[in-house]
């Protein structure tokens, strides 16, 4: 292609790229392109599992297990079992204990509260769960402490944006007065999955730490006016070991960057309150995390238990651990990366258009690897990213994008080819077959003399009688016939795989298995044969319908005869002018089995080769063996065989015919005249067509045998006398 054809096809490309770009971004803002991207993105986190590092180890989870439920009773516990757990943690004073539970009703004996609230009170850095909730009939809330912990009043950005109610849940009476209390909103994203964490709530017109905010306050023991919100960037905890920086987005959420949930240190609830009450001043077993300097993250973890959902992890996971996976992300400063978006775009547009030029200009297997590679390649850095450094590439639009760009190529590039076909078929069409002319289209080759040996079926067919056609009809009625006959006859050709090779008069020669081979060329090409027998009646009982044809048109019969095996198939003539077609024994003995089926009294016969093979294939066609014969111009004898019909179309009669006809045939080979002439006069009275059929003749046969016997070591093999 010359360069300015080349620059001038490039046109469409640089059109095609910023369309495509501009739908795969808007995609991306669908419901549909977030599905699928946060689909990519829970493929990463669950490929990348086996290489996640352990949690910070300052984050401890206690499970509230199956192994609690069974020795601290039915849930829900009275709360002197918590009351008890705080009690016993004032020998191994956590960094922070933040109870992932709601204590918002209180309970029926007060006395239970009273105790939990004077447990709570023994540690400065217990955290007890609120909610904000829209609640019927109550008034909007108004005061700037929720439990001990007072609202955050450092914020920048439009707060309308912040998760939230104007009313909620606060842990009840002496619960809240001797604990802080922390937000536990966080609310699925739309397939149900918790990617996202708010780490600041509102509830009535203030603004509040959530239960990760808060854990991370009391574990450095600073309050809400050492926390700094910029909404859509940071929220800054001025704390006393470090200030820590943790990226938020509009609404104040934080991205989860999950780790694998055996990466977590997760204590039995029942454990721990046996461990703590046994070794009460005692040495702390090394074997059991420390407790003490660690935050508590105290949760339903049992299965059956509410406080289950979906993680990009599993389907039922326990939810305190996206708690603790989100106090961990912070503690480590694990969070999940966003690449700088006007650079990922120019990245994806310099790939796109480096993917075009193969699948615009290169050959087709060049067409399909050099964007497979791209792609993938694509995909696996954005995988690999994501397991080194928890870089989120987007996957999603960027290969829809691709996708786009180069069907949209392909596309070009198919309808700028089909329009080069239409001309090379508009051009040769005339003068070369169909299929001669997709061959040359698909070779991309001028054409040329040259023939390959193949396996085909040969197919010749021909109208009996039909000197006497053109005698009883004029040459506009018989064109108008022949017209109508060939067209039905090609086209159950063509619909069966068979390949026409030329019409010679009113016959027809064709091929299967050529120039495409196929297996099962033999039984399409039986398939056919009976195919067209029928038609032919269809045909018949047509122009009788129609009226004004003669009774010779009423009558018309077809000879086919079939032959398998190997030929030369190609193109053959002269170098001015040739025609794909097939030559060779094989296609001698396919002309001589169609022009032989008169002497059989037959209208289909083939080869036993043509037989075999079709049975090989799929055996639905009944045979009926005929004779072992020498054709004219061949010295090897061949089996040939009528083709009766479609085995499920037969009849009775028709198969008690072809049951005593093959007897018949079993007493003529082992030269017993008489009793084989008795057997084919029994078939003859069973023939379809009376006046001429194989029992009649291979009546005519006993009789000449009788009077002219073979030699005693005969084999059977007829030679035939004509062609």
């Amino acid at each position: 292609m010359s360069r300015r054809k080349k620059n001038r096809s490039l046109r469409f490309e640089m059109l095609l790229l910023p369309l495509v770009l501009f739908l795969a971004l808007s995609f991306s803002g669908t419901r549909l392109g977030q599905d699928l991207e946060n689909l990519t993105l829970d493929w990463r986190f669950q490929l990348r599992a086996w290489s996640d590092p352990p949690a910070a180890p300052q984050v401890l989870v206690v499970g509230i297990d199956e192994d609690a439920l069974e020795k601290l009773g039915r849930w829900p516990w009275q709360r002197s079992v918590h009351a008890q757990l705080m009690k016993l943690l004032d020998s191994r004073p956590p960094s922070a204990v933040a109870f992932d539970l709601l204590f918002t009703e209180a309970s029926s004996d007060p006395a239970q509260d009273q105790e939990f609230g004077d447990a709570l009170a023994l540690s400065p850095v217990s955290i007890t769960a609120a909610m904000a909730q829209k609640l019927e009939n109550t008034k909007p809330y108004e005061s700037d402490l929720a439990a001990n912990t007072k609202a955050i009043s450092n914020i920048e950005g439009d707060q309308r944006l912040i998760i939230g109610e104007d009313t909620g849940l606060m842990p009840v009476g002496i619960i809240g007065e001797s604990s802080h209390a922390g937000f536990v909103n966080s609310p699925p994203g739309p397939d149900g999955v918790r990617r996202q964490i708010p780490l600041i709530v509102r509830c009535g017109t203030h603004v509040f730490p959530s239960l990760v905010l808060q854990a991370l306050l009391s574990h450095e023991g600073v309050e809400t006016d050492a926390v700094s919100v910029i909404l859509g960037s940071s929220i800054q905890v001025k704390g006393t070991r470090k200030t820590w920086s943790i990226p938020v987005d509009a609404a104040g959420q934080m991205t989860i960057n999950y780790r694998h949930p055996r990466t977590f240190k997760v204590f039995p609830y029942a454990g721990l309150l046996g461990q703590l009450a046994a070794h009460q001043g005692g040495e702390w077993p090394a074997e059991f995390p420390p407790v003490k300097g660690q935050i508590l993250f105290i949760g339903q973890t049992a299965d059956g238990l509410s406080d289950l959902g979906p993680t990009p992890h599993g389907p039922q996971t326990a939810l305190v651990l996206t708690h603790a996976n989100a106090i961990s992300n912070i503690l480590t400063g694990d969070y999940i990366q966003q690449p700088e978006h006007l650079k990922l775009i120019g990245i994806w547009i310099l790939i796109a258009f480096f993917t075009i030029l193969p699948v615009r200009f290169g050959p087709i297997w060049l067409a399909v690897l050099v964007p497979t590679l791209f792609v993938g390649a694509y995909v696996y850095f954005a995988f690999h990213l994501f397991r080194l450094e928890s870089m989120h590439l987007p996957v999603a639009w960027p290969v829809l994008g691709f996708l786009l760009v180069e069907g949209g190529s392909i596309l070009h590039r198919l309808i700028i080819e089909l329009r080069a076909k239409s001309r090379i078929t508009s051009m040769f069409g005339t003068f070369l077959a169909p299929q001669v002319v997709k061959q040359l289209i698909a070779s991309g080759e001028e054409p040329k003399l040259g023939g390959e040996q193949a396996e085909i079926t040969a197919f010749f067919s021909d109208i009996a009688g039909f000197s006497s056609f053109s005698e009883k009809l004029s040459p506009e009625r018989l064109v108008t016939l022949m017209n109508d006959y060939l067209s039905e006859m090609t086209d159950i050709l063509h619909d069966n795989g068979g390949t026409l090779d030329k019409f010679i008069g009113d016959a027809i020669v064709g091929m299967f298995g050529a120039p495409l081979y196929f297996e099962g060329h033999a039984h399409s090409a039986c398939t056919a044969a009976l195919q067209m027998q029928k038609r032919q009646l269809e045909l018949r009982r047509k122009w009788k319908h129609e009226g004004g044809w003669p009774d010779i048109v009423h009558q018309m019969q077809t000879r086919i005869g079939l032959n398998s095996g190997l030929a030369v198939i190609g193109n053959m003539g002269s170098r001015r002018r040739f025609n794909y077609t097939m030559m060779g024994d094989t296609v001698n003995l396919a002309a001589r089995s169609e022009s032989g089926a008169k002497s059989y009294g037959v209208y289909t016969m083939v080869t036993g080769e043509t037989k075999t093979l079709s049975e090989k294939h799929q055996d639905d066609i009944t045979f009926r063996f005929l004779d072992r014969i020498v054709v004219k111009g061949r010295s090897q004898p061949a089996e040939v065989y009528e083709l009766v019909c479609f085995t499920q179309d037969l009849t009775p009669e028709i198969e008690e015919c072809l049951s005593i006809f093959d007897k018949g045939i079993a007493a003529y080979q082992a030269q017993k005249w008489d009793a084989a002439r008795a057997l084919f006069e029994r078939s003859a009275r069973r023939e379809m067509h009376k006046d001429s059929n194989p029992s009649l003749v291979m009546i005519e046969r006993c009789d000449a045998m009788k009077l002219d016997p073979p030699p005693a070591d005969w084999d059977g093999v007829y030679v035939m006398k004509t062609k």
